[in-house]
């Protein structure tokens, strides 16, 4: 028996979203249609409300409710200091962790396996917004794998010629991890990263 189209077209558009194969696709295109209507359309709803009230920042390219986002319209921020992540999902992060600078957001990485080069990416933007702007540091805080490690990379070079300071966030050992399962080039990165103790 097959099933109806509409199954289909559901399961088939579930997995396009990251992470969905095609048998947790079909899983979650059964479990939407056995909870009751009104939940699954709540869900419907909240993705068409999310669509049309979140916008792109036009400065950072960080997802608010406003544009220019409140981060950018922020007067308390350090307007030095620009933090340079893939996403949107990042800058929650560093948020939490008590930045207070400007952001700018890539919207991925290079990837050339996935068909990524640094034209799909807000670089030229960046680029633009650093030589318009003048600031006096650029800290480049991508993911410490082969991808961030060459977006990171690429970005330097592109803004080497700015005379603004470029730096890299630090890495180092994450809490509670056995130093012998760490990476060689996360220690070196802490042996680097080093600091004196008060």
């Amino acid at each position: 028996m097959k099933r109806p189209a509409a199954l289909e077209a559901l399961s088939e558009a579930l997995t396009r979203l990251p992470g969905i194969g095609a048998v947790t696709s079909e899983r979650l295109a059964y479990h939407l249609l056995s909870v009751p209507k009104t939940e699954a359309l709540l869900l419907a709803d909240a993705i068409r409300r999310a669509r049309e009230e979140i916008l792109l920042c036009s400065r950072c390219g960080n997802l608010d409710h406003v544009d220019p986002c409140g981060i950018c319209e922020d007067p308390e921020r350090d307007r030095g200091i620009v933090l340079v992540v893939e996403g949107p999902r990042e800058v929650l992060s560093f948020e939490a962790a008590g930045f207070r600078g400007l952001y700018h957001v890539l919207h991925g990485r290079i990837a050339p396996l996935e068909g990524v080069q640094e034209k799909d990416l807000e670089i030229q933007k960046l680029i633009d917004r650093v030589k318009a702007s003048g600031y006096r540091e650029i800290c480049l805080a991508m993911a410490p794998d082969l991808e961030g490690e060459a977006t990171a990379d690429w970005l330097r070079q592109a803004l080497s010629e700015t005379q603004t300071s470029i730096t890299r966030i630090a890495r180092g050992i994450p809490a509670g991890a056995s130093i012998t399962q760490v990476q060689k080039s996360i220690l070196a990165d802490a042996l680097e990263g080093r600091r004196g103790m008060s």
